[in-house]
């Protein structure tokens, strides 16, 4: 396929050039409409003089023609030479046999000047000779009005002269009306070019005239109003930027804070616990030992073994909350199940059903804030809630996995909101961090849901 031609885009007129082009031809237009209503004008005036001009020459010479004539032909030339020339007609006289006798002498006036041939022939009217027949000569009365076509092209070339030179100071006056009046609209086109390259400090100073006096105003409201909606956008992308930059901090200290309640929970599990095993182990032996049964320091002794196995069960049951072994060990599913379960035994008074579909291993921090979600509202639900039942949910939903805790109590209240703002803030901002979200619902059964939605892929900002 050929490749187009691509043709250099012509420039367009300016305003200033439209209106003098416009004037221009307006002015063109009526100096012809003059013209040609001059023209014919013209004519009929010098058709008019030329037959009342020749009808006088003739009557005349046809009387003094018949007085010279019977003279013969030769008084009559000194008589036509004595007369001279006739104004606006050409006078000839001829013999019996067609020779020239006499030619009247040409007109002084304007001598050596005529009108252009074109001219000339628009104006000149057609106009026939009188012959006037002797007894031994003719005489021949012909209209001539090259003159008045002169004196005419005259006039028009005075008139034409004149509006050109009217029509050029017209030109010049507009153009500088026209220059001083659209000098305004000029600094406003500025004024947007410079706008547009993002200089929005821009302001047009008062403009002289009306209507270009209330487009600088408008002009500079609407630089106002950009220059504050750029200042407000601005304002909200550094704001997001922060939050963006805390979301980050915060999501660094969640998980810097996860690791060590790992490691803590390692250590306790691996160090203290064995710790505690041997002191207990040691106080038992002690307390079957001879040495100590039925003697005063038998009481020493089982209170070390009391305080050890009580310090031991503390601490098994603040190792999940630190950090659940079933997540490590069996994953998402198992620990939300094992989280259900505990619950259930530690309030009596509530049943937990549990819906949770079988999950591929996901990533640690995804299984780790949603732990952490169920955890948070299951204590929610045992605060502020007043529920008897109360249902977990977990399933995998292409690549989004769902997370409901939906109860039957009475909902949160505005009280409750406010006493349960921190956890609920700390279970949306661990959504929001993995570019999920977090929700309050009414539940089906007529309490509260709290639904999230984590993405297995984290979205960053």
């Amino acid at each position: 396929m050929p490749e187009l031609e691509h043709k250099p885009r012509r420039r367009a007129l300016g305003l200033p050039a439209k209106i003098n082009l416009v004037l221009g031809l307006l002015t063109l237009a009526s100096l012809a409409l003059f013209l040609l209503q001059d023209i014919g004008s013209t004519r009929n005036s010098i058709r008019e003089e030329m037959q009342g001009s020749n009808r006088v020459a003739t009557q005349l010479l046809s009387r003094v023609a018949e007085a010279q004539g019977r003279a013969g032909p030769a008084a009559l030339v000194r008589f036509l030479q004595e007369t001279g020339r006739i104004r606006a007609n050409e006078v000839m006289l001829y013999g019996a046999h067609g020779e020239l006798l006499y030619n009247s002498p040409p007109s002084s006036y304007k001598a050596g000047r005529d009108a252009p041939d074109w001219y000339a022939a628009l104006v000149a009217p057609k106009l026939v000779a009188t012959v006037i027949r002797l007894p031994a000569a003719t005489l021949v009365v012909a209209p001539n009005p090259s003159r008045a076509v002169l004196d005419a092209w005259d006039d028009v070339s005075s008139f034409v002269l004149r509006q050109s030179a009217l029509l050029a100071l017209a030109y010049l006056l507009v153009f500088w009306l026209l220059r001083r009046w659209l000098a305004p609209f000029a600094q406003l086109r500025r004024a947007l070019l410079d706008i547009g390259a993002g200089k929005h400090e821009v302001r047009l100073p008062p403009l002289p005239g009306r209507e270009p006096a209330e487009l600088g105003r408008a002009f500079n409201r609407m630089a106002d109003a950009l220059q504050q909606g750029m200042r407000s956008r601005q304002e909200a992308a550094d704001a997001r930027a922060r939050l963006a930059a805390q979301r980050e901090f915060n999501a660094a200290l969640r998980q810097r804070v996860e690791a060590e309640r790992r490691a803590i929970a390692r250590e306790l599990h691996d160090e203290f616990g064995q710790s505690l095993t041997a002191i207990r182990s040691i106080a038992a032996a002690l307390l079957q030992s001879p040495e100590i049964r039925g003697k005063s320091g038998e009481a020493a002794v089982r209170l070390l073994f009391d305080t050890a196995g009580g310090t031991f069960d503390a601490m098994h049951r603040l190792i999940p909350r630190l950090r659940p072994a079933a997540l490590d060990d069996t994953g998402l599913a198992d620990a939300a199940r094992d989280l259900a379960a505990s619950f259930g035994v530690a309030h009596a008074g509530l049943r937990v059903e549990c819906d949770i579909a079988a999950l591929p291993e996901l990533e640690p921090e995804i299984e780790t804030a949603a732990y952490r979600i169920l955890q948070e509202a299951l204590t929610n639900v045992a605060r502020h809630a007043g529920a008897r039942n109360v249902r977990l949910s977990l399933a995998l939903d292409g690549d989004t996995l769902h997370i409901s805790v939906a109860d039957d109590g009475r909902g949160l209240g505005v009280d409750d909101e406010a006493t349960a703002s921190y956890g609920l803030r700390g279970m949306r901002e661990r959504a929001e961090e993995l570019g999920g979200t977090l929700q309050l619902l009414s539940a089906a059964q007529g309490g509260l849901e709290v639904a999230a939605r984590l993405p297995l892929q984290k979205v960053t900002a």
